[in-house]
């Protein structure tokens, strides 16, 4: 008995192995595909109301993605104008951070008794190693780039064919899985398809809102491209933990260098502080609920396992990956302790009690 458990947990481990390898290897493949899938579940719901109407399902995934496209080609011209009026401004903002270096560096001397000498032979070091490692740096660049291009190309076509081919799919399901089980396939499908599309649409929500508080509170301190700043700080957010720590840093950084008062930057710095607090007690839990309701522990891991894996595209994927996962597990038998190990309920089984006393109040 002792071994055919031992035997059992070393073929998951192995498995475990092996999907994860897997993950790696097929990086090219899988990334634009998942993108494709939850932008399927984002436009699902406008494509059936769409055919409902009399439109076929080429006609209605076709408008869908044309909808959507041209609100991110939008989102992208603004965001590049701004980016264009900012870059204008590099030559001042230079001029600026030299005064600030040689206000730092006077300080430094006069403070620590380090020589001003002493500090630019230090900085040349410092420069020389830049430079040395920029050509690689300025490839690993290019190659992104190129990767996001043909990414962002193949994402509208996996998302057509996945909406165009929905109820092929749900027939696979059907043909792969035992007849008594198939009634609990199709009810892990269609909660997947609702919380990918909550979560995408409360994240579109929460995007929105950040922006508009950060721009608010950027313009009234003063502080050059506020707008640019704010939006470009929501959609870092979308990064967990290391998007909030990037998004603030730009302008409390970009506050030192352009304004003459500190306190100008202390402002910066307490706007992303009291936005963030809003954020994760009041906006993220109203707008996006527990769409994707998994404990803060899983989701580092999951974090960390993305980035390792996936790089900037698997810190955005794996948080609702994640959340997919929880669905798959609370509904079977033998995967239940997995879900309640990364899920926040404190007793096993709550979430799915509390889903099934909410469909009987609404029944």
């Amino acid at each position: 008995m002792h071994q055919d458990k031992f035997s059992r947990y070393t073929f998951y481990l192995l498995l475990t192995a092996a999907l994860l390898w897997f993950l790696v290897w097929a990086k090219s493949l899988l990334v634009p595909m998942v993108f494709g899938v939850f932008t399927a579940f984002l436009m699902l719901p406008i494509c059936q109301k769409m055919e409902k109407k009399g439109l076929s399902k080429t006609l209605s995934a076709l408008v869908a993605i044309t909808v959507v496209g041209t609100a991110l080609a939008g989102l992208l011209w603004f965001l590049s104008v701004q980016f264009i009026s900012f870059r204008d401004e590099l030559p001042l903002l230079t001029e600026k951070l030299n005064q600030r270096f040689f206000e730092i560096q006077s300080f430094v001397s006069s403070n620590f008794g380090v020589s001003e000498k002493d500090q630019l032979v230090w900085m040349e070091k410092q420069l020389l190693s830049l430079i040395s490692s920029s050509g690689d740096f300025a490839t690993s660049v290019f190659s992104a780039t190129g990767s996001f291009l043909v990414n962002a190309t193949l994402v509208p076509i996996y998302a057509f064919f996945f909406i165009y081919y929905r109820s092929k799919v749900k027939h696979f399901l059907n043909m792969v899985t035992p007849k008594e089980k198939q009634q609990t396939a199709g009810e892990i499908l269609k909660t997947t398809s609702r919380i990918s599309y909550k979560y995408l649409l409360g994240l579109i929500a929460d995007i929105a809102i950040l922006s508009v508080l950060n721009s608010i509170g950027f313009l009234a301190l003063g502080i050059n491209h506020a707008i640019f700043l704010g939006i470009t700080a929501a959609l870092l957010n979308v990064i967990p933990y290391v998007g909030v720590l990037i998004g603030s840093i730009i302008p409390v950084a970009l506050a030192l260098i352009t304004k003459d008062s500190i306190w100008i930057a202390v402002g910066a710095l307490a706007v992303c502080v009291v936005v963030q607090f809003l954020d994760n007690n009041f906006i993220t839990p109203l707008v996006i609920g527990a769409a994707v309701s998994v404990n803060p522990l899983a989701t580092t891991i999951a974090l960390i396992l993305g980035g390792m894996m996936w790089g900037l595209a698997g810190m955005m994927l794996f948080i609702p990956l994640l959340g997919v996962l929880k669905v798959v597990f609370d509904r079977i038998e033998g995967l239940k302790p997995l879900g309640y190990l990364i899920g926040e309920q404190d007793i096993p089984g709550a979430v799915i009690s509390r889903r099934k006393n909410r469909k009987k109040q609404e029944a």
